[in-house]
C-alpha cells in the first residue's frame, strides 16, 4: 500500500466512472473502479478502501442494496459511502440516509465537487 487514500468508484456509466477515476488519481488518490454490484462488493471486501463512491442505479444490484450489504459486513461497515444519483428527490436522499450513506450527491457532479465531498467525509471521520 502506498499510503495514499484509496477510493472505490462504482458506476455503470463508463464515462463517469473513468472521469472520476482519472481526476482522483491526478490529485493523489489510489482508485479502484467497478461497473456493477458483485464486482463492487468483491472489491470493497478484498481491498482496503477509505471511501466508496456508489451510484444508486446499477445493473444486477442497485446501489442501496450494495450499501446495506457494506453496512452489514464487519469489514466495511465503517467505510464512508458517498451515494451518487441523477434522481435527486427527497425520497432517494432519505432512502440513502436510512441505508447508511455518509453523503449524497446529485448527478451530474463535477470531479472537483466529488473530491471536495471525499475530503469532507474523511475529515469528518478523522475527527470522530
Amino acid at each position: 500500500m502506498s499510503g495514499r487514500l484509496r477510493v472505490l468508484i462504482v458506476d455503470d456509466y463508463e464515462d463517469a466512472r473513468e472521469l472520476y477515476a482519472a481526476y482522483l488519481r491526478h490529485v493523489g488518490y489510489d482508485v479502484s473502479t467497478a461497473a456493477e454490484g458483485d464486482a463492487a462488493l468483491r472489491c470493497a471486501l478484498q481491498e482496503t478502501c477509505d471511501v466508496v463512491v456508489l451510484d444508486v442505479s446499477l445493473p444486477t444490484m442497485d446501489g442501496m442494496t450494495i450499501l446495506r450489504l457494506l453496512r452489514a459486513s464487519s469489514k466495511t461497515k465503517d467505510i464512508p459511502v458517498i451515494m451518487l444519483s441523477a434522481a435527486v428527490g427527497e425520497r432517494v436522499r432519505v432512502q440513502a440516509r436510512e441505508a447508511g450513506a455518509t453523503m449524497f450527491l446529485g448527478k451530474p457532479c463535477l470531479p472537483e465537487e466529488l473530491e471536495t465531498a471525499i475530503r469532507q467525509v474523511l475529515n469528518s471521520q478523522a475527527s470522530r
